[in-house]
């Protein structure tokens, strides 16, 4: 039979941030740092708790980063002039929003490579010679 998670492990899924201890806390469990910390620990070993994390902080990802769509209604924002903002905020939010879209793929680096008839495996090499003289 399976167990359904208690109120006190609901509300220290809520309360998790990174700190076990503080989120047992939070979700009212009683006693001092080290008993927290203990009870907050266990709470994390607890595949169904742990799912349930992982789950949230997926979630609270997925509504925190801004989709393409969103970066682009920016960029095209900034384009037009539509916002006026502080020329330093400005310049931080576009590279902030620049950075975001290279690490979700909006931006493609094309390499065109084109073959010289004269040269049909495709490598040049240049060799210059330089003449030392002999003392």
């Amino acid at each position: 039979m399976e167990r359904r998670l208690s109120a006190k492990q609901k509300r220290f899924i809520e309360a998790y941030c990174g700190n076990a201890t503080d989120a047992a806390r939070l979700a009212g469990y009683k006693g001092n740092a080290v008993t927290l910390g203990a009870v907050g620990d266990e709470n994390l070993k607890k595949p169904r708790i742990a799912a349930a994390i992982k789950v949230r902080e997926d979630n609270r990802l997925l509504k925190t980063i801004a989709n393409r769509e969103e970066r682009q209604q920016f960029w095209t924002s900034v384009l037009r002039d539509e916002i006026t903002d502080d020329p330093q905020n400005m310049k931080d939010r576009l590279k902030a929003s620049e950075l975001l879209g290279k690490s979700e793929g909006d931006f493609l680096d094309r390499t065109q490579i084109s073959q010289d008839p004269d040269n049909p495996v495709g490598i040049s090499i240049n060799v210059n010679y330089i003449d030392v003289e002999e003392e």
